[in-house]
């Protein structure tokens, strides 16, 4: 289980990151794409910050 919230976490921060890069040097998709990648970077990292404290115990 914990790994399957690693995978996602890498996934979502993936995601996000290259969404964020592609909005900003070669599209203009706006602040609601911004925002909604940047939410997705937030919820990656939360899934990793949780998975790391999961393993610990």
């Amino acid at each position: 289980m914990r790994e399957r919230i690693l995978i996602i976490g890498f996934i979502l921060l993936g995601v996000g990151t290259i969404g964020l890069l592609i909005n900003e040097l070669f599209f203009d998709w706006g602040r609601g794409a911004t925002l909604t990648f940047a939410i997705i970077n937030v919820v990656g990292f939360i899934s990793l910050a949780s998975a790391y404290c999961c393993m610990k115990k």
